[in-house]
């Protein structure tokens, strides 16, 4: 598993056979529930074709006649008949399981990215991601339509076939399985550089969706700022990357399968000389073998050598199948963030206690430096500072995207890691600078939060924020299609949903992450209005981008390189030299604007 983007990921890539079973039984456990009986549907179908051969022994050494040809036949018969019943029935409970265990994979993974520390999801892009629950999926039912059933039977087969030889004639299956041993040794260990290369694909094609993905949707930012030829040299990379990924892997399957054609021959002729040898073994001749024995044994090295040479073909396609389960499952393995036993929040407004607090970015340097802050429950603090002092990353560490390097962080007087997240959840809301809608109506994306809430409620909400005249714009009113991520409102409208979406949840904690710096100067109007009202008896964190935002808090902290070095109202702090003050006059220089 690389450890680019997704090795934030619990990593199965060094996993064996048993381990991934076990993490596969674990979240399906469907997949345990009668092994026993598709274990005997399998022999039974790999048994019924053996048995063919043995009734045509049967009738040869018995001179075919008509007595013995008969019974044999209908023997013959009756074992294809069972096998081809078996085969149907193991076909319909492999697909039947398999797909119900393929289901719950995915629901399972989109309950783990829900689930998984924000600061893990914010490490994996969202391609990587999708393709674990949907493209790395498919690979395994790939992989069982066109031909993991036979597969199973092969294997089945294979084992039968190996018990009937060994029983005719030792002497003549000891070479075949020597052979046959020695390819699968050679055959296992370019399995094992079968399996990394295709790991190493499989991770180069969710880059190549991530690329792709961005390169779509960035189309109208691409051709304004004339880069198109930029982004498809950057695309180009990485279809080349992933191709030559692909082509590596075909290298050592292909090898494999040479092979596995080169043991196969190899074995045939040995049987069908050593048979006729042994059989006329003697002086004077007395063959050690019948006629009919002879050809029973040429019969079951084919049926010995057939699934064989199935095997070794398709082992591509379960390599590549297992490798898709293996990053699904791998996702699973993500431990989550939900604390079993968590504490409760306390209700009614919420205060906050940053207590020695520093924070960084993976294994980069620190970001914030034991920062020290009190808000009282109920409080509207905005917490203000150039770019790149700490600001957002202090609203990432209340609302647990981010986890701290040190020092303590409570809300209610509770722990924050100590908190179960059912607890937290629509009671520290956070809005961020760009709020995410979902593909839906206006209605929808505001009763998100509180789904049990009707039209009426919606509606009532927009009045209370003062959002009526803008409500009133709206063509189809809440029954207006926002679009894909919200793309037929503007970045203001969409901000609007976003605040009567928190409004109506009617959390303790708010946290805005300067929710008001991508609005136009009338709608920023409107927003602080509604801001007004939401913040109203709210503990309240606004990572301010305009100053107004600071002028109508309780108070302001002020941030600089990673450390709070101002605390106080808004108009003690601009009244006395200081950052707050530079920050101030900055912003009058530029006529208020951001």
């Amino acid at each position: 598993m690389s450890a680019e983007p997704s090795g934030a990921l619990a990593s199965l890539a060094q996993a064996g056979p048993r381990a991934l079973i076990a993490a596969a039984v674990r979240v399906s456990p469907r997949l345990r529930r009668g092994l026993a009986l598709t274990a005997l549907l399998a022999l039974l179908a790999g048994a019924g074709r053996v048995i063919a051969p043995l009734t045509v022994q049967h009738a040869i050494d018995a001179g075919l006649a008509p007595d013995t040809v008969g019974p044999a036949v209908t023997v013959g018969a009756g074992a294809v008949l069972v096998a081809g019943t078996a085969s149907v029935l193991l076909n319909r409970r492999l697909h039947d399981r398999v797909e119900g265990a393929l289901a719950d994979l995915r629901r399972a993974g989109l309950r783990r990215v829900h689930e998984m520390a924000a600061s893990t999801a914010d490490r994996v892009p969202a391609a990587d991601l999708t393709a674990r629950l949907t493209s790395d999926v498919d690979q395994v039912t790939t992989f069982l339509q066109g031909g993991g059933i036979q597969f199973l039977t092969s294997a089945a087969q294979l084992v039968v076939a190996t018990a009937a030889m060994l029983a005719y004639s030792p002497l003549l299956a000891l070479p075949v399985l020597v052979l046959a041993g020695l390819a699968f040794g050679a055959m296992l260990g370019m399995q094992r550089v079968i399996a990394r290369r295709y790991d190493r694909a499989r991770t180069d094609l969710s880059r190549l969706q991530t690329a792709v993905n961005e390169a779509v949707l960035g189309a109208p930012v691409i051709r304004s700022t004339g880069t198109a030829a930029r982004a498809r040299g950057k695309l180009d990379e990485v279809v080349d990357r992933s191709r030559d990924s692909l082509v590596r892997t075909l290298v050592p399957l292909h090898s494999n399968t040479s092979l596995g054609e080169l043991a196969i021959s190899t074995m045939t002729v040995a049987v069908l000389l050593g048979g006729v040898r042994w059989a006329l073994a003697g002086d004077p001749p007395e063959p050690r073998l019948t006629a009919g024995q002879v050809v029973a044994m040429v019969f079951l090295v084919g049926f010995f050598v057939r699934p064989l040479q199935f095997l070794v073909q398709s082992l591509g396609e379960a390599q590549n199948a297992l490798t898709g389960w293996r990053r699904a499952l791998e996702l699973m393995s993500t431990p989550s963030a939900e604390v079993a036993g968590g504490a409760v929040l306390p209700p009614g407004p919420v205060g906050v206690r940053v207590e020695q607090v520093s924070a960084r970015y993976g294994d980069g340097p620190l970001v914030l430096r034991d920062v020290t802050a009190r808000i009282a429950p109920g409080e509207h603090v905005a917490v203000v500072g150039r770019t790149g002092s700490g600001k957002s990353t202090f609203a990432k560490l209340l609302t647990r995207r981010l986890e701290t390097a040190g020092g303590t962080i409570e809300l209610g007087g509770v722990p924050l890691p100590r908190l179960a997240a059912a607890s937290v959840a629509g009671r520290v809301v956070i809005v961020p600078q760009d709020p995410f809608l979902f593909d839906g109506t206006v209605g929808q994306n505001i009763r998100l939060g509180a789904p049990a809430v009707t039209d009426g409620d919606a509606l009532r909400i927009l009045h209370e924020l003062g959002l009526a005249d803008w409500f009133g714009t709206l063509p189809d009113g809440l029954a207006t299609p926002v679009g894909l991520r919200g793309e037929r409102l503007s970045v203001g409208e969409r901000q609007l949903v976003a605040l009567a979406r928190t409004a109506l949840a009617d959390p303790d904690l708010v946290v805005l992450d300067e929710a008001t710096s991508g609005v136009d100067p009338a709608t920023d109007v409107v927003v602080q209005r509604a801001l007004a009202v939401l913040t109203r008896d709210r503990t309240t964190v606004s990572i301010a981008h305009r100053m107004i935002t600071a002028e109508t808090a309780d108070r302001v902290l002020v941030f600089a390189a990673g450390h709070v070095v101002q605390s106080g109202h808004h108009t003690e702090l601009a009244g006395r030299p200081g950052p707050y003050a530079d920050l101030v006059a900055a912003w009058h220089s530029t006529g208020g604007n951001p």
